[in-house]
Protein backbone atom coordinates (compact mmCIF):
# COMPACT_ATOMS: atom_id res chain seq x y z
CA UNK A 1 0.00 0.00 0.00
CA UNK A 2 1.35 3.24 -0.91
CA UNK A 3 1.42 6.18 1.49
CA UNK A 4 2.10 9.26 -0.20
CA UNK A 5 -0.57 10.79 0.35
CA UNK A 6 0.65 11.62 3.80
CA UNK A 7 2.37 15.13 4.53
CA UNK A 8 5.92 13.98 4.79
CA UNK A 9 8.97 14.59 3.10
CA UNK A 10 9.63 11.19 1.29
CA UNK A 11 7.27 8.29 0.45
CA UNK A 12 6.96 4.63 1.68
CA UNK A 13 5.49 1.63 0.97
CA UNK A 14 4.61 -0.84 3.65
CA UNK A 15 4.03 -4.87 2.84
CA UNK A 16 2.82 -7.70 5.53
CA UNK A 17 5.21 -9.67 6.84
CA UNK A 18 4.30 -13.35 7.81
CA UNK A 19 6.96 -15.51 10.01
CA UNK A 20 7.88 -18.25 12.24
CA UNK A 21 7.96 -18.18 16.14
CA UNK A 22 7.34 -19.78 19.23
CA UNK A 23 4.71 -19.86 21.98
CA UNK A 24 5.20 -19.29 25.51
CA UNK A 25 6.25 -22.97 25.99
CA UNK A 26 8.76 -22.98 23.25
CA UNK A 27 6.44 -24.63 20.67
CA UNK A 28 6.42 -23.39 17.03
CA UNK A 29 3.65 -21.17 16.05
CA UNK A 30 3.52 -18.24 13.22
CA UNK A 31 2.80 -14.81 13.76
CA UNK A 32 2.81 -11.24 11.21
CA UNK A 33 3.59 -7.59 10.98
CA UNK A 34 4.00 -5.22 9.02
CA UNK A 35 7.70 -3.73 7.20
CA UNK A 36 7.54 -0.25 6.17
CA UNK A 37 9.98 1.05 3.61
CA UNK A 38 11.14 4.41 2.78
CA UNK A 39 10.60 4.84 -1.39
CA UNK A 40 11.43 7.43 -3.93
CA UNK A 41 14.08 9.34 -5.41
CA UNK A 42 14.98 11.57 -2.53
CA UNK A 43 18.42 9.92 -0.93
CA UNK A 44 17.33 9.06 1.89
CA UNK A 45 15.12 6.70 0.33
CA UNK A 46 18.20 4.55 -1.47
CA UNK A 47 20.60 2.19 -0.26
CA UNK A 48 21.51 1.24 2.84
CA UNK A 49 18.79 2.32 5.67
CA UNK A 50 18.83 1.95 9.33
CA UNK A 51 15.88 -0.52 10.98
CA UNK A 52 13.54 0.70 13.29
CA UNK A 53 11.82 -2.06 15.06
CA UNK A 54 8.42 -1.06 16.84
CA UNK A 55 6.32 -2.55 19.22
CA UNK A 56 2.79 -1.61 19.84
CA UNK A 57 0.78 -1.34 22.48
CA UNK A 58 -1.96 -3.30 24.15
CA UNK A 59 -4.33 -5.08 21.97
CA UNK A 60 -7.57 -6.87 22.91
CA UNK A 61 -8.99 -7.81 19.62
CA UNK A 62 -7.93 -10.69 17.93
CA UNK A 63 -8.16 -9.66 14.38
CA UNK A 64 -5.50 -6.86 15.12
CA UNK A 65 -3.04 -6.35 12.66
CA UNK A 66 -0.84 -2.98 12.52
CA UNK A 67 -0.12 -3.14 9.01
CA UNK A 68 -3.92 -2.28 8.35
CA UNK A 69 -3.56 1.62 8.71
CA UNK A 70 -6.77 2.11 7.40
CA UNK A 71 -8.57 0.45 10.43
CA UNK A 72 -9.63 2.05 13.33
CA UNK A 73 -7.40 0.66 15.50
CA UNK A 74 -4.66 1.17 13.94
CA UNK A 75 -3.40 4.26 14.61
CA UNK A 76 0.16 3.11 16.03
CA UNK A 77 0.66 1.78 12.55
CA UNK A 78 -0.26 4.78 10.81
CA UNK A 79 1.63 6.96 13.49
CA UNK A 80 5.11 5.12 12.58
CA UNK A 81 4.74 5.30 9.04
CA UNK A 82 4.42 9.02 9.24
CA UNK A 83 7.16 9.13 12.06
CA UNK A 84 9.37 6.55 11.12
CA UNK A 85 8.92 5.40 7.32
CA UNK A 86 8.97 8.79 5.58
CA UNK A 87 11.68 9.85 6.87
CA UNK A 88 13.90 6.86 5.96
CA UNK A 89 14.15 4.24 8.61
CA UNK A 90 12.91 0.63 7.43
CA UNK A 91 10.18 -0.26 9.96
CA UNK A 92 9.69 -3.64 11.41
CA UNK A 93 6.10 -3.74 13.45
CA UNK A 94 5.44 -7.41 15.14
CA UNK A 95 1.58 -7.54 15.79
CA UNK A 96 2.65 -10.82 18.18
CA UNK A 97 1.94 -14.28 18.18
CA UNK A 98 -2.02 -14.77 18.40
CA UNK A 99 -3.05 -11.93 16.39
CA UNK A 100 -4.49 -11.68 13.09
CA UNK A 101 -3.12 -14.37 11.10
CA UNK A 102 -1.28 -16.34 13.86
CA UNK A 103 -2.28 -20.02 14.75
CA UNK A 104 -1.59 -19.22 18.68
CA UNK A 105 -5.11 -19.38 20.08
CA UNK A 106 -4.26 -16.86 22.99
CA UNK A 107 -1.78 -13.99 23.22
CA UNK A 108 0.66 -14.30 25.63
CA UNK A 109 0.86 -10.93 27.52
CA UNK A 110 3.89 -9.43 29.23
CA UNK A 111 5.84 -12.77 29.17
CA UNK A 112 9.16 -11.16 28.74
CA UNK A 113 10.52 -14.50 27.01
CA UNK A 114 7.93 -15.21 23.95
CA UNK A 115 7.81 -11.78 23.32
CA UNK A 116 11.19 -11.02 22.82
CA UNK A 117 11.60 -14.03 20.93
CA UNK A 118 8.48 -13.09 18.66
CA UNK A 119 10.22 -10.11 18.22
CA UNK A 120 13.35 -10.75 17.23
CA UNK A 121 11.94 -13.26 15.11
CA UNK A 122 9.58 -10.50 12.77
CA UNK A 123 13.45 -8.35 12.74
CA UNK A 124 14.89 -11.74 10.91
CA UNK A 125 11.83 -12.53 8.43
CA UNK A 126 12.01 -8.64 7.57
CA UNK A 127 15.87 -8.88 6.80
CA UNK A 128 15.32 -11.75 4.86
CA UNK A 129 12.85 -10.01 2.82
CA UNK A 130 15.61 -7.55 1.62
CA UNK A 131 16.38 -6.16 -0.86
CA UNK A 132 12.42 -5.81 -2.02
CA UNK A 133 11.54 -6.27 -5.74
CA UNK A 134 9.80 -2.34 -5.60
CA UNK A 135 12.76 -0.96 -3.43
CA UNK A 136 15.67 -3.08 -4.81
CA UNK A 137 17.90 -0.27 -4.09
CA UNK A 138 16.94 -0.33 -0.03
CA UNK A 139 19.28 -2.57 2.23
CA UNK A 140 19.82 -2.86 5.69
CA UNK A 141 22.54 -0.92 6.91
CA UNK A 142 22.87 -2.23 10.37
CA UNK A 143 21.70 0.39 12.51
CA UNK A 144 18.74 -1.25 14.94
CA UNK A 145 16.69 0.99 16.83
CA UNK A 146 14.22 -0.33 19.33
CA UNK A 147 11.27 1.53 20.82
CA UNK A 148 7.73 0.87 21.75
CA UNK A 149 5.03 2.32 23.68
CA UNK A 150 3.24 0.78 26.82
CA UNK A 151 3.14 -2.58 26.54
CA UNK A 152 5.64 -2.32 23.42
CA UNK A 153 7.48 -0.29 26.12
CA UNK A 154 8.10 -4.06 28.44
CA UNK A 155 8.28 -5.89 25.07
CA UNK A 156 11.56 -3.06 23.95
CA UNK A 157 13.26 -3.76 26.47
CA UNK A 158 13.06 -7.30 26.58
CA UNK A 159 13.91 -7.10 22.92
CA UNK A 160 17.00 -5.16 23.64
CA UNK A 161 18.22 -7.52 26.22
CA UNK A 162 17.63 -10.87 23.98
CA UNK A 163 19.13 -9.25 21.11
CA UNK A 164 22.27 -7.81 23.44
CA UNK A 165 22.37 -11.40 24.91
CA UNK A 166 22.82 -13.01 21.67
CA UNK A 167 25.37 -11.16 20.24
CA UNK A 168 23.43 -8.88 18.10
CA UNK A 169 24.51 -4.96 17.98
CA UNK A 170 21.44 -2.13 18.85
CA UNK A 171 22.26 1.23 17.94
CA UNK A 172 20.16 2.42 20.76
CA UNK A 173 16.49 1.44 22.21
CA UNK A 174 14.01 3.74 23.77
CA UNK A 175 11.06 1.57 25.82
CA UNK A 176 8.28 4.26 26.58
CA UNK A 177 5.76 3.73 28.82
CA UNK A 178 6.55 0.33 29.64
CA UNK A 179 5.22 -2.01 33.03
CA UNK A 180 8.31 -2.82 33.58
CA UNK A 181 8.14 -3.87 36.83
CA UNK A 182 5.52 -5.96 37.16
CA UNK A 183 5.81 -7.53 40.78
CA UNK A 184 5.10 -3.80 41.88
CA UNK A 185 2.41 -3.46 39.54
CA UNK A 186 0.58 -6.63 40.78
CA UNK A 187 1.09 -5.22 44.13
CA UNK A 188 -0.07 -1.91 44.17
CA UNK A 189 -3.27 -3.09 42.21
CA UNK A 190 -3.82 -5.92 45.01
CA UNK A 191 -3.34 -2.60 47.62
CA UNK A 192 -5.78 -0.45 46.52
CA UNK A 193 -4.28 1.43 44.03
CA UNK A 194 -6.00 0.69 40.67
CA UNK A 195 -5.61 2.36 37.60
CA UNK A 196 -8.37 2.46 34.98
CA UNK A 197 -7.07 -0.15 32.87
CA UNK A 198 -5.69 -2.51 35.87
CA UNK A 199 -8.98 -4.56 35.71
CA UNK A 200 -7.89 -4.89 32.06
CA UNK A 201 -4.27 -5.65 32.12
CA UNK A 202 -4.25 -8.23 35.55
CA UNK A 203 -7.42 -9.86 33.78
CA UNK A 204 -5.59 -10.56 30.13
CA UNK A 205 -1.66 -11.46 32.09
CA UNK A 206 -3.91 -14.34 34.75
CA UNK A 207 -5.61 -15.41 31.17
CA UNK A 208 -2.11 -15.57 29.41
CA UNK A 209 -0.34 -17.58 32.18
CA UNK A 210 -3.17 -19.84 32.49
CA UNK A 211 -2.74 -20.58 28.76
CA UNK A 212 0.23 -21.37 28.75
CA UNK A 213 0.72 -23.71 32.00
CA UNK A 214 -2.00 -25.65 30.10
CA UNK A 215 -0.40 -26.00 26.99
CA UNK A 216 2.64 -26.89 29.28
CA UNK A 217 1.14 -29.82 31.25
CA UNK A 218 -0.90 -30.80 27.57
CA UNK A 219 2.38 -31.12 26.17
CA UNK A 220 4.06 -33.50 29.09
CA UNK A 221 0.37 -35.73 28.81
CA UNK A 222 -0.55 -34.58 32.19
CA UNK A 223 -3.46 -33.43 31.70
Amino acid sequence: RDLHSFPTRRSSDLEPVQYNTVDAIGQPTTASGAMMIPTGSDGACQGPRPIVVYAHGTQVERAFNIANITAADSAEGLLIAVVFASQGYIVVAPNYAGFDTSTLPYHPFLNADQQSKDTADSLTAARSALPTSFAPSVTDSGKLFVTGYSQGGFVAMATHRLLQASGATVTASAPMSGPYALGAFGDAVFFGDVVGGAPLFMTYAVTGRSEEHTSELQSQNRI
